[in-house]
């Protein structure tokens, strides 16, 4: 009886034991899967947040992305424009080059031009004054007719006539200085008039008169004519020279 009752104590502490064990073991099963629902939701929680944060960086990424593409367009805009602007530019600077050759030209063609004007004015001007030489030099010339039989008053109208004509046109004193190596001509024509035989004289003495007519004069007549038609030649060269630069 002591034995069966020590074995039935035996049993009973055994079944107690393993019901403790088993319920310690439930228990423990129990707290694991708690703390594996915890860890589970943790890691849910935190992919989710991996989730939204990737979300929100796709996004971004694509914001990035969409933001680069409209970069690019301008960028490609801007390069079209800028390669425009270029050659616009190299455009209106060829023109402008151009431009500046045609007005260099025109300045270079009109610079020349006022030149050759002004040279052309001022040989105007100086052949105009030339000619207004001419005016006294023929003015006094009229009076060549009206010489009288007085030597040095002849002498002193030709060495007049010969400063105007030096003043008009030097080359013409050497013809002046002819009628006054000649002067005397003139003289001995006045005198060859006052030996006329006058009245009552024969016809021998009226033809000796003539034979004795001097040849001096006729030197003389014609040195001055030689003059006058140089004269008369220079002024109408001049006058044709002055035509010509007028024209």
């Amino acid at each position: 009886m002591q034995w069966g009752r020590a074995l039935l104590i035996v049993f009973t502490v055994l079944a107690v034991g393993v019901a403790c064990f088993a319920l310690g073991l439930s228990y423990g099963n129990l707290a694991a899967r708690g703390e594996a629902e915890t860890l589970l939701k943790l890691e849910r929680d935190r992919v989710e947040t991996l989730e939204a944060e990737l979300t929100k960086t796709r996004a971004e990424l694509d914001s990035s992305r969409a933001e680069l593409a409209a970069l690019q367009s301008t960028l490609e805009e801007t390069k079209r424009l800028l390669s425009q602007a270029e050659r616009r530019a190299l455009d209106i600077q060829i023109s402008v080059e151009r431009d500046l050759q045609e007005l260099r030209a025109r300045s270079d063609d009109l610079f020349r031009r006022a030149s050759e004007a002004e040279s052309k004015l001022q040989s105007v001007s100086r052949q105009v004054v030339t000619l207004s030489k001419a005016i006294p030099l023929l003015n006094q010339l009229r009076g060549v007719n009206q010489l009288g039989p007085d030597r040095n008053a002849t002498l002193e109208y030709w060495l007049d006539v010969k400063s105007l004509a030096a003043s008009f046109d030097p080359a013409l004193t050497p013809s002046v200085d002819r009628i006054i190596n000649n002067v005397d001509g003139l003289m001995d024509y006045y005198e060859w008039l006052d030996q006329f035989p006058g009245e009552g004289s024969t016809g021998e003495q009226i033809l000796q008169w003539f034979q004795a007519f001097p040849p001096t004069y006729t030197q003389y007549v014609e040195s001055v004519n030689q003059f006058l038609n140089e004269v008369l030649t220079s002024v109408t060269s001049k006058l044709t020279a002055l035509r010509d630069s007028l024209g």
